[in-house]
């Protein structure tokens, strides 16, 4: 057996029947009976419909935080690769420099530079070109022709000699 209320009968100032009650006269032209929220389809889709959208939007969301990581990823690797380069780079010039530094401070290179400056041992003569003073002619390799033709070739070697030069 039921509940005994629902054996009662109705009266007309049931709260119950009241509220599902159309006012008397039918609904005002203006509004009209709206359904129950739960029914509801927004722009013409259903809850399944809605959240297959918010998933696939979910998945597409994932689907490019992650694809932005792996270039982020191939960046950084790209940029430590372009890094390890230039330290290699400064390393080699760091130990050219030192190697430099230690020519420099040998004896011999100190006294080749103060002779540069006219500093040299006692009796010694210092001497240098006047300023304007022309360039000195060009010094002629040995086995060429003092006349500056270069050297032959032995096929011209052998018609100098059967022909005459």
């Amino acid at each position: 057996m039921g509940p005994l209320v629902s054996r009662l009968p109705r009266t007309p100032f049931d709260p119950v029947e009241f509220a599902d009650a159309p006012p008397p006269g039918g609904p005002p032209a203006d509004l009209e009976p709206e359904p129950p929220l739960g029914r509801m389809p927004v722009a013409g889709l259903s809850r399944r419909s809605l959240a297959g959208l918010l998933g696939a939007l979910v998945i597409l969301w994932i689907v490019v935080v992650f694809a932005r990581a792996v270039a982020d990823s191939a960046s950084a690797t790209g940029r430590a690769e372009q890094l390890r380069e230039s330290t290699a780079a400064a390393a080699a010039k760091l130990e050219a420099e030192r190697r430099e530094l230690e020519l420099v401070q040998t004896p011999a290179y100190v006294t080749l530079q103060a002779r540069a400056y006219g500093y040299g041992e006692p009796g010694e003569r210092v001497f240098g070109l006047q300023a304007g003073a022309p360039s000195p002619a060009p010094i002629t390799p040995l086995g060429e022709d003092p006349a500056g033709s270069g050297p032959r070739s032995p096929l011209d070697d052998w018609l100098a000699l059967l022909f005459g030069p």
